[in-house]
């Protein structure tokens, strides 16, 4: 099964190498690099997972996720924040309004990056 991705954080050097490593790892990835891009390519290619950064440009990643919702895709998302995982008041607003899969906190190694994906698609 390819699994396909949306990587959308606005740090366009950080998504350039991870997209090329998340590509070499087999998965079929698009990038975004601000959230009128990333709603649009949400709605174009429908991915399986989306990497999400909270702080985007044009259209926040709050924003994102409350337009996803209302979208009817089965996408599964990640948060990818610079902000400590830890940080209570985030992540519980998040949580209570969205349906997220999991949160990775920057930076984050393409090997845990690789396994919360395959986590998040087979639903652990």
């Amino acid at each position: 099964m390819n699994i396909s991705i949306l990587v959308a954080d606005d740090e366009k050097d950080l998504i350039d190498s991870f997209g090329m490593l998340l590509q070499d790892l087999g998965y079929d990835v698009s990038m975004a690099t601000d959230g009128d891009t990333t709603l649009k390519l949400l709605r174009e290619k429908n991915p399986d997972v989306l990497i999400l950064d909270i702080n985007m440009p044009k259209v926040s990643g709050e924003e994102v996720l409350r337009q996803l919702s209302g979208m009817g895709l089965k996408t599964k998302v990640i948060i990818s924040t610079g902000h400590t995982v830890d940080d209570k008041n985030l992540k519980d607003r998040i949580l209570k309004a969205f349906s997220v899969s999991a949160f990775l906190e920057k930076p984050s190694s393409i090997e845990e990056i690789d396994y919360v994906i395959k986590e998040v698609v087979k639903g652990g």
